[in-house]
């Protein structure tokens, strides 16, 4: 596939500039593309697992959530992968849930599976979609890499016939974002310029004007920035491990990257939402874990052989989404309409 991709590439990009969210792009959704195959990547045959596929329980306590704000309208989750997300909330709310998934296998199974599911949100415009969630989906919208040098910013392309890096001037609508959110220049550190996620919720926002977001994913505030050992926050995933450096496999690794949630509280508040910045451990404390986890302990103890290893399973998985130096320590944004 490697091969493949990189002709496509070179051919399509022949004497033009490839800049670093274009190539992410082609080699996440082209035709070639990592979540363009016959796997379901979210899964335990694919290359990576969510919360919802670690632990069967993640959904109820997104659907707490759900059943206490009381959304006077409809729910949307972007992003559904495999489905076992929508799967976990859709018996436990009163309210209709849809689906967006841009994944054609992913798509036509969750159709199977009779979800009202589309690729494109404006399948879904005449929907009253008041409440929006997605879980761990920002962190694969293509991002741009900006590089600060001499105290001027430049940005990461990629040469297409060595498929190696350079730097060019950067590009006026990314400039324009770094100072748009006041992002100051760290030595030896790059910048993942989220442009094209604000663009995204632009539009998820301009098309169902919701009073409600719910937003899980791995990141970071950028007050703390300096603190992560790494000048790259961009990184690859291939069955279940870290993988090479981007450009060694194109579309065979998950290009993924830790979010700048700094720039998403700015965002929202800028749209007149009101922000709660938080980590999932203790989004799930406020919604239900400790009565869910008491529970199962309780039945573990009450219960022998098969059934209490599967209680066992549970445990080691509810546990697993809550532990904060793991997926518990990820971020949890919820934006409320003002």
């Amino acid at each position: 596939m490697s091969k493949d991709i990189k002709k496509y590439i070179r051919e399509k990009y022949k004497n033009k500039t490839l800049h670093f969210d274009e190539y992410m792009d082609e080699s996440l959704y082209s035709e070639f593309g990592f979540f363009n195959t016959e796997i379901v990547r979210s899964s335990k045959e694919g290359d990576f697992l969510t919360s919802p596929e670690v632990s069967k329980y993640f959904g109820a306590f997104i659907a707490n959530f759900i059943n206490k704000t009381n959304p006077q309208g409809d729910v949307l989750e972007i992003g559904a992968g495999t489905g076992s997300l929508a799967k976990q909330i859709d018996q436990l709310i009163s309210q209709k849930l849809y689906l967006l998934e841009t994944s054609l296998m992913a798509l036509n199974k969750l159709k199977k599976e009779n979800f009202e599911v589309e690729k494109n949100p404006e399948k879904l415009s005449n929907k009253n979609i008041d409440l929006i969630y997605m879980n761990e989906l920002l962190d694969n919208i293509p991002c741009s890499i900006a590089i600060n040098e001499d105290e001027k910013w430049y940005e990461k392309t990629i040469n297409t016939d060595e498929f190696k890096y350079e730097l060019t001037d950067i590009r006026e609508e990314n400039l324009e974002w770094i100072k748009k959110y006041n992002f100051h220049p760290i030595d030896n550190v790059e910048l993942e310029i989220q442009y094209n996620s604000e663009k995204f919720l632009d539009g998820v926002i301009n098309i169902f004007e919701p009073n409600y977001i719910l937003i899980f994913d791995y990141g970071y505030e950028y007050k703390d920035r300096h603190k992560k050992p790494y000048a790259s926050l961009l990184r690859t995933y291939k069955g279940h491990h870290l993988s090479t450096d981007p450009l060694m496999e194109p579309g065979a690794t998950d290009i993924t990257y830790d979010v700048n949630f700094s720039f998403l509280k700015s965002y929202f508040e800028k749209k007149n939402f009101e922000v709660e910045l938080t980590y999932q451990y203790k989004f799930l404390d406020n919604y239900g874990y400790d009565e869910i986890y008491k529970k199962l302990k309780n039945n573990f103890q009450k219960t022998s052989g098969v059934d209490q290893l599967k209680i066992k399973s549970d445990l080691v998985g509810l546990e697993a989404i809550h532990n904060e130096r793991g997926l518990g320590g990820f971020y949890t944004l919820i934006a409320k309409k003002i």
